[in-house]
């Protein structure tokens, strides 16, 4: 069962995103803010991350690029309502999804990244 880190400062977003990531079989580890999330993944392999990108003290670009310097092999979703995607996204994230294209999306997006990693 794949191991999926999410990173969201909105408790209810981040409930609900574990719902959804559970019941499609993944197993979820959640954080609330940028700098948890990276005590986190020192702690323990992830096979993907699905981060927020706005969050307070750190957006969720920096949180990547330091995910990236510790495992540049994980898989990272920017999960975000901003469009488009920002320049400074570019060879940080593997994928960028809006928080308005639903969960089947997100699901879909996951799955074939950890497929591609395989």
């Amino acid at each position: 069962m794949p191991i999926i880190l999410c990173v969201d400062d909105e408790t209810t977003a981040l409930a609900v995103r574990k719902r959804v990531l559970e019941s499609a079989g993944y197993q979820v580890v959640t954080a609330r803010s940028g700098e948890e999330g990276i005590r986190l993944f020192r702690a323990q392999v992830f096979d993907a991350v699905i981060l927020d990108y706005w969050m307070p003290n750190t957006n969720g670009i920096a949180v990547a690029r330091e995910f990236k310097r510790l495992s540049s092999a994980v898989p990272i979703i920017i999960y975000s309502a901003l469009s488009p995607l920002p320049d400074e996204t570019i060879g940080v994230a593997d994928r960028w999804i809006l928080k308005d294209e639903g969960p089947e999306y997100l699901l879909r997006a996951l799955k074939s990244l950890l497929e591609t990693r395989s």
